[in-house]
């Protein structure tokens, strides 16, 4: 398998790199690591009721695969109302039997009341789309439906806080594990080749593999505002449109774009 070279993907705005270590990942030497991994799994979940959190993302798509080994199918998708549209299309087409989704109030007439969430600029403003958005929607899930543990597609590799043994327990009571904690980007690479799973078109976007999933208000690492509403018109311009008639940085985009 490709030695693992990559690092944060916050970091990485080449897509070609992302595409070359996809290419070059081996699926067949990734099976002892996913047979590792669900061992481990049924080890430390034990008795208790497990659910996992899925954002149709390359490291959910494989948590729910190797999830599903272990005996694991129960899952949340917490979405808001600024969604790309073709994003919606395919969580609809390739969407786990038991999942369960929430949508938050999150819309444009929310953004305009807190615009400095708009295309956030620092860590703790992205960090607040994650409490609010992800966070809120699979605590409320937990908490109604009674289980136990939430199993998320946290790394290390990303800089993401796994916990002491991939497991963690918030403030509020609510425990969530990462299987995936120390797993790199190439196994998660050879994951997804080895159980041919299809990746969201979020992937082909501009720096697809550095944002990810998520709603387009969220975009992040952008040079600045301009280039990340250029951004999403090019993934979908009736977007930018419809902002335009809520927010002044949309406005003043296409204003610009259609001198």
């Amino acid at each position: 398998m490709a030695t693992a070279t990559l690092g944060k993907k916050q970091g990485i705005d080449n897509q070609e790199i992302w595409q070359r270590s996809y290419q070059e990942a081996s699926a067949l030497e990734i099976a002892p690591r996913i047979e590792q991994t669900v061992e481990a799994i049924r080890a430390t979940v034990g008795h208790r009721d497990l659910a996992f959190g899925w954002s149709g993302g390359k490291d959910s798509i494989v948590l729910e695969r190797i999830l599903d080994l272990a005996g694991y199918r129960a899952c949340i998708l917490v979405i808001t109302q600024l969604e790309y549209r073709a994003f919606l299309q395919w969580v609809t087409d390739h969407m786990p039997p038991r999942l369960t989704v929430i949508r938050t109030r999150h819309d444009l007439d929310w953004l305009s009341r807190n615009p400095e969430m708009l295309f956030p600029k620092t860590a703790d403003l992205a960090a607040k789309w994650f409490h609010q958005v992800q966070h809120w929607g699979q605590e409320q899930f937990i908490k109604r439906e009674g289980f136990d543990l939430l199993a998320v597609g946290r790394r290390r590799k990303d800089g993401n806080y796994c916990g002491r043994d991939g497991m963690y327990t918030n403030a509020r009571g609510v425990t969530r594990y990462a299987p995936l904690a120390d797993w790199t980007h190439e196994e998660v690479f050879a994951a997804l080749h080895y159980f041919q799973a299809s990746l969201p078109p979020c992937y082909s976007w501009p720096r697809g593999y550095q944002v990810g999933t998520g709603p387009w208000a969220a975009r992040q690492f952008a040079r600045n505002s301009a280039a990340a509403w250029d951004e999403v018109y090019q993934i979908e311009p009736g977007i930018v449109e419809d902002a335009a008639r809520v927010l002044d940085g949309a406005k003043e985009f296409l204003w610009t774009k259609q001198r």
